[in-house]
């Protein structure tokens, strides 16, 4: 592992819908925000652009083990109904550059799966061991939580 190294964690669930009933969920994330994930989700808007475009900027905010996160950012890469790449602004995309979510088809249904990119190499593991492992065990967390309530929500 270098200084500075990639490191990709990933959660995933399966959901009994079409990639374009995600993909409207998705659109719709302003509305949809809160109610994905109620105990952590404050706020998602879009500040320039059209939701899911390339070139878009956002903002959110959240809470995470009680601490509130406000992040910003513009879109990457866009694939309608199949992925969608985030792009966090400094200073925070020194640490985490990115996030995306993909949308895959299984037979009749979607697998959601989310991937957060973190600059996250034996440097940060040898200043603080327990804390990079909590901040991993907090993310983990917070995206299987989100898939679940994906997954309620568009299974209803």
């Amino acid at each position: 592992m270098s200084l500075f190294s990639q490191l990709v964690l990933s959660g995933s669930i399966e959901i009994k819908t079409t990639p374009e009933k995600i993909w409207e969920f998705f659109t719709n994330l302003e509305k949809n925000y809160k109610a994905w994930h109620p105990q952590d989700h404050i706020l998602f808007k879009w500040t320039k652009g059209k939701p899911m475009e390339s070139g878009s900027n956002w903002y959110g905010e959240e809470v995470v083990r009680g601490k509130v996160f406000k992040l910003k950012g513009t879109i990457g890469e866009v694939i309608q109904n199949r992925k969608i790449v985030f792009k966090y602004s400094f200073p925070i995309s020194l640490v985490a550059p990115r996030f995306e979510w993909l949308i895959e088809t299984k037979g009749l249904n979607s697998v959601f799966i989310a991937k957060s990119y973190l600059r996250a190499g034996d440097l940060f593991y040898k200043l603080s061991k327990k804390e990079m492992e909590t901040k991993i065990e907090m993310h983990n967390e917070h995206v299987r939580e989100e898939g679940e309530n994906l997954k309620k929500i568009l299974e209803q």
